[in-house]
Formats: structure tokens, C-alpha cells, sequence
């Protein structure tokens, strides 16, 4: 008869855990039925007993989704604002004046400028001495390069782009370049302004980045066909929107792969890069018209040097140490 309380505890400490994950039926409001356990929220119970399936709709919201994600890994702009800020005039420059000091030797000559320049030899430094250079980094025997390393450099050759271009009346574009994996030089006429893309540091096309270099000159024909008798100009004749490569081989596409993706950069961003250099020739224009109604006021300079230890102009002494 005593052992009858201990069986009672024993079965009480093992039902427990069974009755605590007990399956618990209950009525929402909207009628369906949910099952939940202790400690889990409860969830809807499928009629039959089976989950229910990705419908039709789910499955063209993801595949929509999934081609939204490619048009932006594969899409062509230019990253940041290209807003322009307005001119801003330049502090005046502070001249603090330097103390006087005994000069032991001056030489003054006369500028352009009819202004001075004046050379002091003034007391001798009292600088430590510098230091001796640092020694020579220990010598590293060179390694072949690995597979992935000479991927990466032609990669790096690839997406770099430094120009240089001759553009006529913002229609027609003379570029040169050397490519750097074959060192050929290679020169296009494009029918297209690749001027808009200057002052800009690179882009993005078709979701890879690109670093860009240009230097161009705008060359204005209505200017020049006024001394044609003395100077016979020849412009270049070519499609609106096309590439004539007229130097290096014509063949290599991955070598002349530049002038295709200058193009469509371009076409995808014209709209932005003809504001930003409209920006950018109102911000040179009143740079340019402030510096000529404040032109640099020409003044006496003097340049004081002081000599230091071991110069043949002080006596032979033992250096210090720094």
C-alpha cells in the first residue's frame, strides 16, 4: 500500500511532458479551424490535412521580382548627384609678416613685374640634425604570377578607361587610347559627344564599374573655317551615334570594347550629363570672370635661408645626433 503514492508520482512526472505538447483545437473567428501546442502560436488547419501549394500568383510575383533584380545588376548609369555647386570666391590669403633677423649675405634682383625678389643668407639653423636614411627594404625574390592574379590585372586593364579625344562642335568625336594588354594604339570617330562624360570619375555599365579618365579639347569649326584659306581643316565624317575605328585592329572587339561602352553610358545618361556640363560651364565662366576682375596683385618677395650644420657657409663642426 505505500508504494501506491510513489507509482502515482512516477506516472504524473511522465505524462507531463506529453501533456504540455498536447494538440490544442480551436474555432477562429472566421470559422476555420487551428491547431496549435503549448508555447506555439496556432496556425490554420488545411481541410485535408495537406499544406497548401505556391499558387500561380506567388510564382509570377517571384519570377517578376527576380527579373527586377537582373534589370539592376544589369543596368547602365552614373552613381552620385551630379549637381554642380556654385561658384564660390576664394579666401584672401593672410600675409603674416616675419619677424627681422640678421642677414649675413642678400642678393636682390629686379622681376618682370617691376617688382623684387631677394634672397637672404640669415644665422645659422637651430635644427637637430635629420636622420640618416632608413636602410634599403630586404630583396624579395620575384614569383610567378598566379592565375587569379593575371585575372584580375586584365580585368582591372578592362574596366579602366584613360582617353584622350578631340571633340568638333559637340557632334563628332576623334578618341585615342592604347590598350594595355597588347599596347596597340587604337583611335575611333564616334558620332557622338564623348565631352559630356568629362570631370566624371567613372560609371556603371551593365552592373560592373568602370574608372574613367578623359582629357578633350572642343575644337569649334565655325571659328576655324574663317582663316580656311590659310589653314585647311578636315573634319571627320560620320553617322550620328557611330564608330569608325580608324586605327589599331578593327577585329578585337574586347580591345575596342570601349567605345561601345562610352556609347551606351551615354545614351542611357544624356539627359543628366547635358545639365551637369551646362552646370559645369556656368560654374567655369564665373571662375573665370572673377579672376580677371581680381587679377593676382604682383609684390616684393624675400626667400630667408638658414644654413645648417655641415653647410660651407658655417665653420666645420661635428654633427649632433637627432
Amino acid at each position: 500500500m505505500k508504494a501506491v503514492p510513489f507509482v502515482l508520482v512516477a506516472i504524473m512526472a511522465f505524462t507531463a511532458p506529453v501533456r504540455s505538447q498536447e494538440v490544442v483545437r480551436t474555432i477562429s473567428q472566421d470559422g476555420s479551424t487551428l491547431l496549435a501546442t503549448e508555447g506555439v502560436p496556432a496556425q490554420p488547419e488545411s481541410p485535408t490535412g495537406i499544406e497548401p501549394a505556391i499558387t500561380d500568383t506567388q510564382n509570377e510575383e517571384a519570377l517578376a521580382l527576380s527579373v527586377q533584380q537582373d534589370k539592376a545588376a544589369a543596368r547602365t548609369f552614373i552613381p552620385g548627384s551630379l549637381e554642380v555647386p556654385q561658384f564660390t570666391p576664394p579666401v584672401p590669403v593672410v600675409r603674416t609678416p616675419h619677424p627681422p633677423i640678421r642677414a649675413e649675405a642678400t642678393v636682390t634682383v629686379r622681376s618682370k613685374n617691376s617688382r623684387t625678389l631677394t634672397i637672404q643668407r640669415g644665422e645659422a639653423s637651430t635644427q637637430p640634425d635629420l636622420p640618416p636614411p632608413p636602410p634599403p627594404p630586404p630583396w624579395v625574390e620575384p614569383t610567378e604570377p598566379t592565375p587569379e592574379g593575371i585575372a584580375r590585372r586584365i580585368w582591372e586593364h578592362r574596366h579602366n578607361f584613360n582617353l584622350g579625344a578631340t571633340v568638333y562642335d559637340h557632334k563628332v568625336s576623334v578618341v585615342n587610347w592604347t590598350d594595355q594588354e597588347t599596347l596597340v594604339r587604337y583611335e575611333a570617330v564616334c558620332g557622338f559627344d564623348i565631352g559630356l562624360l568629362a570631370g566624371l570619375g567613372g560609371f556603371v555599365h551593365k552592373g560592373e564599374n568602370y574608372s574613367f579618365f578623359l582629357m578633350h579639347g572642343d575644337f569649334d569649326t565655325t571659328i576655324a573655317r574663317r582663316f580656311a584659306s590659310q589653314w585647311q581643316l578636315n573634319i571627320p565624317e560620320v553617322a550620328p551615334g557611330a564608330i569608325i575605328i580608324t586605327e589599331g585592329d578593327s577585329v578585337d572587339t574586347i580591345a575596342t570594347a570601349p567605345m561601345s561602352v562610352i556609347k551606351d553610358t551615354i545614351a542611357a545618361e544624356k539627359s543628366r550629363l547635358l545639365a551637369y556640363q551646362a552646370a559645369r560651364g556656368t560654374y567655369f565662366a564665373a571662375s573665370a570672370a572673377w579672376h580677371a576682375a581680381h587679377p593676382p596683385i604682383p609684390r616684393n618677395e624675400t626667400f630667408i635661408l638658414r644654413p645648417h650644420r655641415g653647410s660651407r657657409y658655417l665653420p666645420a663642426t661635428p654633427p649632433t645626433k637627432p
